[in-house]
């Protein structure tokens, strides 16, 4: 977002639709991770650290790899999008990394992994093909609220309901940001990089302040999801024409 406004909404919109699918998938399949089920294999590192590995409404469920959904859309998203498959097949190293990682720790079984990079990439191939084709990008953007919060009839476990946020910020921030902002790409590297650390620091600033001030909760992190994303896509960019050197 802050070198190029489509690959980053691009590679956003294909994560937030990747969490929303994986998290649904996860809850409605409900496998196990593999060391709770195979004697032989150990729990290296739990999903979630210093919390109980066997109580999976805390540490997920085992498929698909989230880690893997995410890493195929951080690595492949904006090759394929440009069409710049050289750029896929670097990419692709990094997506086995991240999976042989989670089944050496444990956490998966390899058709976790597999499952997950299936998925992420077909997500991302439909997206392609649709994302500058489609006129008004805001049926897109509320398509996926409405799906996920159709979602939540079928799964209203709050690890879901927390993508569903998620999806939310992101998918409102853009509307938001398209009809009301619609700032342009940095007319340079240092306004890029300006813009770049001072999202870094705006959204931690946010992810820690919002639950100290409302309690760590869940609903207070499903609240902490969707404002972070809509104030750093929404709201922040109202400050690019003052931070960019030649605004």
């Amino acid at each position: 977002m802050a070198y190029n406004k489509d690959w980053g909404k691009f590679t956003l919109f294909s994560l937030c639709v990747a969490g929303v699918c994986c998290e649904f998938i996860k809850v409605t399949v409900a496998r196990l991770r593999p060391y709770a089920v195979v004697d032989k294999i150990k729990c290296i590192h739990a999903n979630v650290a210093d919390q109980n590995p066997l109580d999976f409404k805390i540490q997920g469920y085992s498929l698909p790899s989230g880690h893997s959904m995410m890493a195929t859309n951080l690595f492949l998203a904006i090759p394929i999008y440009l069409r710049k498959f050289k750029y896929a097949i670097i990419g692709l190293v990094g997506v086995l990394i991240v999976a042989l990682s989670r089944v050496g720790l444990g956490v998966h079984f390899p058709t976790d992994t597999i499952a997950g990079f299936i998925i992420a990439l077909v997500i991302i191939l439909i997206l392609s093909r649709i994302f500058d084709r489609i006129e008004y990008r805001k049926y897109l953007y509320l398509g996926i609220i409405v799906l996920s919060f159709l979602g939540i009839v079928f799964c209203q476990e709050i690890s879901y309901i927390k993508y569903v946020a998620l999806a939310c910020g992101i998918s409102l921030g853009f509307l938001f940001e398209e009809k009301y902002v619609n700032f342009e790409n940095p007319k340079s590297i240092r306004d890029a990089i300006v813009r770049f650390v001072g999202a870094i620091i705006l959204f931690a600033l946010l992810f820690v302040l919002i639950p100290k001030l409302a309690g760590n909760t869940d609903i207070v992190s499903c609240i902490k999801y969707f404002l972070s994303t809509f104030i750093i896509l929404a709201l922040y960019p109202l400050a690019f024409k003052k931070i960019d050197k030649n605004g």
